[in-house]
């Protein structure tokens, strides 16, 4: 129970050490005397003693204990520098000095190295260590800090030593004691206070020792992988597209978007002349575009062969002077419902000699413009469906000049009397498809019958909303002997029993008659014609560039890439 008691009081001295006064005897022998008269009795002071040397106080002086495992040999070695730095110390100084507790600390130490050499250590060397801290007592202060400075050498050679051979498991004496932080053994030792802010100013100039390598972040909107092979080529300075003939570069170019030829252009002068070559630029969608002034005038003469402009705005000015001389390259124009001017679409079709498929849907037109469509001799397919501005002249020119072409739709034009009489007398022999649907009081069965003559070969015939007609049309359009579709929707003047001599047409696959029969009526007619389709089809695809929900092609052909 003493020696609990006893350990239990220095355990308390060491954890709340009480207020201490500051020693006023400067004679480093009293100390030596005091520490040698205490080792030699087997008491210490109170606890409470003023004088007494805590390890809170050997932390201030800079020296700190790590564990109990420590060597006492050691901790001896540190009490030692410790007594001869505060023998030295300055009267100014508002550091304790603890003369009188070294001999309390040496009987702590000596109490705490019976426990431990039990298991580990050698008591010949611990002893020694003691005998030579009890001697040091005796000595000047200079003899102390000559002992000190003696000691380094060798404490550095132990510390340089292989802590991890098997003969030397135990922990390194030199590793026991940290003053100022400093656990290197060849450090210098530093016997100046330590106090918080110098500990932050030492750790601050402490070099890191990992140092964490910089890496780039990086950008989701620029990537560039390079092996080493591509490297060496851009390091080498050669331009490897100088060595590529004009043909290879087309080649790649060709699988470029549009807008990434247009990039490309501004790179340099080889790429500018290579992303305007008109093999790059064959085909062209630009529908429900705004078009801004001046781009179509660019788009032409890039050689476009294909290019939709359906629903497409076109700012003015949409040409400046061109060139005499210039023609355009186009075959297939798609200007369906286009905001397009006169003025616009006269200079654009005045430098089209190539045209084989047009389509000037709900557009603005005058005889000049027909007379240049009806330039292009080698039109094949021609729309003109609710076009306005049509005459007598003009369709008398177009018919007569546009010798090829198969396919016409000129529906819904407000046609008078005289320009349909014009179209059915002038009419290409060659035309198969024809939708002249809408002539409400201007088409008459003669208008029928010289067409029959005109054009015997009509596959499609569509005659829509034709009012005038009558039952003896009939007569008439049973002459068409290779005739596969007809439409007479709404053409109320013929009676529904007119349509069952329609029988007698081998030919005829497709009728229809919207509007024209109710429900019973058409379940007998369906009966008395089994071979015909009824009412398959409510819009008119004759010459229309697009048919149902395709947008990305004109009459078949592919417009984007």
């Amino acid at each position: 129970m003493s020696s609990r008691k006893h350990r239990g009081s220095e355990n308390m001295e060491n954890l709340c050490p009480v207020t201490r006064k500051r020693s006023t005897n400067k004679n480093p022998v009293f100390v030596v005397g005091a520490l040698v008269s205490t080792t030699k009795s087997s008491h210490y002071e109170h606890p409470s003693s003023p004088s007494a040397l805590t390890f809170e106080a050997l932390e201030e002086m800079g020296i700190g204990m790590l564990d109990s495992e420590e060597s006492s040999s050691s901790a001896l070695s540190a009490i030692a520098l410790a007594v001869s730095a505060s023998a030295t110390s300055d009267d100014n100084s508002n550091e304790t000095t603890p003369y009188a507790s070294v001999p309390r600390i040496a009987h702590q130490l000596q109490h705490s190295q019976r426990l431990s050499l039990g298991s580990t250590g050698d008591t010949t060397l611990d002893s020694h260590a003691v005998e030579d801290s009890l001697s040091m007592g005796r000595q000047s202060p200079e003899a102390l800090q000559i002992l000190a400075q003696a000691k380094r050498p060798a404490l550095g050679s132990e510390g340089s030593s292989n802590s991890n051979s098997p003969s030397k498991r135990l922990r390194n004496p030199l590793a026991a004691v940290t003053c100022n932080n400093q656990i290197d053994g060849s450090a210098s030792l530093n016997f100046q206070p330590s106090t918080s802010r110098l500990a932050q100013v030492r750790q601050a100039k402490k070099p890191s020792t990992a140092q964490i390598p910089t890496r780039m972040i990086p950008r989701d909107s620029f990537f560039v992988f390079r092996t080493p092979a591509m490297s060496a080529h851009i390091s080498s300075g050669i331009n490897y597209f100088e060595r590529l003939s004009d043909e290879i570069l087309l080649d790649i170019f060709k699988w470029l978007p549009k807008k990434t030829l247009l990039r490309i252009a501004t790179v340099c002068r080889r790429f500018n002349r290579c992303s305007r070559d008109e093999t790059l630029w064959t085909r062209l969608d630009l529908g429900l575009r705004t078009i801004r002034p001046g781009a179509l005038e660019q788009i032409v003469r890039r050689g476009v062969l294909v290019i939709r402009l359906a629903q497409a705005s076109i700012q003015e000015p949409a040409f400046a002077q061109l060139t005499e001389g210039f023609s355009a390259r186009l075959q297939y124009l798609d200007l369906s419902m286009a905001s397009i001017t006169r003025s616009s679409l006269l200079i654009l079709l005045s430098q089209c000699r190539q045209l084989k498929k047009l389509s000037l849907e709900n557009t603005e037109l005058d005889d000049t413009i027909c007379a240049e469509i009806a330039k292009n001799e080698a039109l094949e397919a021609v729309n003109l469906t609710m076009a306005t501005g049509l005459t007598a002249n003009s369709v008398r020119l177009m018919m007569e000049s546009l010798t090829n072409l198969s396919s016409l739709n000129i529906s819904w034009t407000d046609l008078s009397a005289d320009a349909v009489t014009a179209l059915v007398t002038h009419i290409s022999p060659n035309v198969i498809r024809l939708n002249i649907a809408g002539c409400r009081r201007v088409l008459f069965d003669s208008h029928v019958a010289s067409l029959q003559n005109r054009c015997p070969q009509l596959l499609e015939l569509d005659l829509s909303d034709c009012n005038s007609l009558t039952p003896t049309v009939i007569t008439s359009i049973m002459k068409f002997k290779m005739l596969e579709y007809l439409s007479v929707s709404r053409c109320y003047l013929i009676p529904a029993t007119k349509f069952i001599e329609l029988k007698s047409m081998p030919s005829l696959t497709y009728l229809d008659i919207f509007g024209m029969l109710s429900d019973a009526a058409m379940e007998v007619l369906e009966k008395q014609l089994p071979k015909m389709g009824i009412n398959k089809f409510i819009h008119s695809s004759v010459s229309r560039p697009t048919v149902g929900t395709r947008r990305t092609s004109i009459w078949g052909l592919r417009t984007r890439d």
